[in-house]
């Protein structure tokens, strides 16, 4: 979504019209329960912070007409909403054990089942970064986020983002070099199409 087209659905928020409201949580909602799950490692407690936010936004959608990033807004609240259950000495998240799936071996179509092999390599990949560089990673390729607005989330430095997305992409061409015979940061080998990844 454009930044331009979130203010105006902010803006109309702002004014009392539950369809923009409807339309906001229907984009983000998923998207910022995925980012809490990051940090909470639990879907029920990721849903239940998210849910919590969007309540307040309405409660609280007065407010909205002077935010200036409403992006950022939203998953700050919701990098700030995790934390504070995190220091809840009750409440504390325990990550659910991780089973990533089983690497496709059908006999169909070989490039579709060698680009579903390398997906899940990287996902695992990804998975295996650290928090903080897993999080810097997927803001900014799977969200789409500027490195600025990356930092203003999770309050760091722009350089200190730039450097760890620049240690993700290098973990993850060295996870991916061994399937594909090549390092994906070098020279392709012939028929290999998998750069798309960074």
């Amino acid at each position: 979504m454009h930044a331009t087209s979130l203010h105006f659905l902010f803006l109309q928020i702002s004014q009392g019209h539950k369809e923009a409201f409807d339309q906001l949580f229907y984009r983000y909602y998923e998207r910022l329960v995925d980012f809490a799950m990051q940090y909470v490692k639990q879907p029920e407690p990721a849903e239940e912070l998210v849910s919590s936010l969007f309540v307040n936004i309405w409660r609280k959608r007065d407010q909205l007409a002077a935010v200036r990033s409403p992006q950022v807004y939203l998953f700050v609240a919701t990098r700030n909403g995790c934390l504070n259950y995190l220091r809840r000495p009750a409440k504390q998240a325990q990550p659910l054990p991780h089973h990533p799936e089983s690497l496709s071996r059908d006999t169909g179509n070989t490039l579709d089942t060698e680009y579903k092999e390398l997906e899940a390599i990287v996902r695992i990949a990804v998975e295996k970064l650290p928090e903080q560089r897993r999080v810097i990673f997927r803001l900014i390729k799977e969200e789409g986020m500027k490195a600025k607005d990356v930092a203003a989330i999770l309050s760091l430095s722009v350089r200190t983002v730039e450097n760890q997305l620049y240690k993700a992409l290098k973990s993850l061409a060295a996870a991916v070099s061994g399937y594909l015979g090549y390092h994906p940061q070098g020279k392709p080998l012939k028929g290999k199409t998998f750069l798309l990844f960074f």
